[in-house]
């Protein structure tokens, strides 16, 4: 699993749009897009602001991406 589609993931689970999931953080809808369509990587700093925003735990999300890696 990508960056891009656990971000997905997670931000379907909280019924938030798109434009929802970056309020509050220094990331554009246009960019967030981006990522969520592997088009863009996102940076380590902007991601733990997005997962901090959204009060999504960091391990947790780490080892989604990891576990769909070696499947």
């Amino acid at each position: 699993m990508t960056i891009g589609d656990a971000l997905r993931k997670e931000r379907e689970n909280l019924d938030l749009t798109q434009k929802e999931m970056v309020e509050g953080t220094s990331i554009s809808v246009s960019h967030y897009s981006k990522i969520e369509n592997d088009i863009q990587d996102i940076k380590a700093k902007d991601l733990f602001e997005l997962l901090d925003a959204r009060k999504i735990d960091v391990n947790n999300f780490r080892k989604k991406i990891i576990d769909k890696k070696t499947e």
